[in-house]
């Protein structure tokens, strides 16, 4: 009997297992930020890059979580699919952060010019933006789920789409920037260090992505 009861009722809510893993994703990508602004001070980032290569491990750990409850419901809110598509497209987002934070490890560029060093700092700040979007659209399926989808908190949801959309649309335009001015210096940089620090900017702009789609996913659950 408490078999078939943790199947139709678990202790943890695919949900609120779903919040926690979202909360090692905000958690590394402030960590990420932080790394960035030491890195252009020329400061060792060695120990910020292994906190959040430990905080994705952890995330790995709640994204199983997910897969074995949602293997054993019976009964809930979303279908197996959505809760795997959905836990798919965040894991990314901490895994693109671990990406961000190692890949700073790798090379040391000296001398990057000031405008550069801000503009990076800025793209950081919309791709913390758009994961902080992310931990409100979890909070606003929470609330959604504990309506019984009410239309009012189904609107909120739809809000936090528009707000990720529009972050997103702000980090591609900021990457493309970054990457003009970049290869602009193309004579005068060192080529290997313009290329590194682009690839740092793809990154940036694949997590603003990534965070669109968690948010997305989120909206289609609700209003399917």
């Amino acid at each position: 009997m408490s078999g078939f009861l943790e199947k139709l009722f678990p202790k943890s809510s695919p949900v609120e297992l779903l919040k926690e893993h979202g909360n090692y994703c905000k958690k590394a990508i402030e960590l990420a930020s932080q790394a960035l602004d030491d890195y252009f001070k020329g400061e060792d980032i060695s120990s910020l890059a292994n906190e959040v290569d430990r905080l994705e491990e952890k995330a790995d750990e709640i994204k199983m979580k997910i897969r074995m409850i949602s293997s054993k419901l019976r009964w809930g809110y979303f279908s197996k699919p959505d809760i795997s598509d959905l836990i798919h497209e965040q894991d990314a987002l901490i895994d693109l952060t671990d990406d961000f934070t190692k890949m700073l490890t790798m090379n040391r560029v000296e001398n990057c010019p000031t405008d550069i060093v801000e503009d990076m700092k800025e793209l950081m700040k919309e791709a913390v933006d758009a994961v902080e979007v992310v931990m409100e659209a979890i909070d606003e399926l929470q609330y959604v789920v504990e309506s019984a989808f009410s239309p009012s908190e189904l609107k909120h949801e739809e809000e936090e789409t528009r707000k990720v959309e529009k972050d997103e649309t702000a980090t591609d335009v900021s990457g493309i920037k970054i990457g003009k001015k970049l290869y602009a210096l193309k004579n005068s940089m060192n080529p290997a260090d313009v290329v590194y620090l682009n690839n740092l900017v793809i990154i940036l702009m694949k997590i603003a992505d990534n965070a669109e789609n968690v948010v997305e996913r989120i909206n289609t659950i609700v209003h399917s």
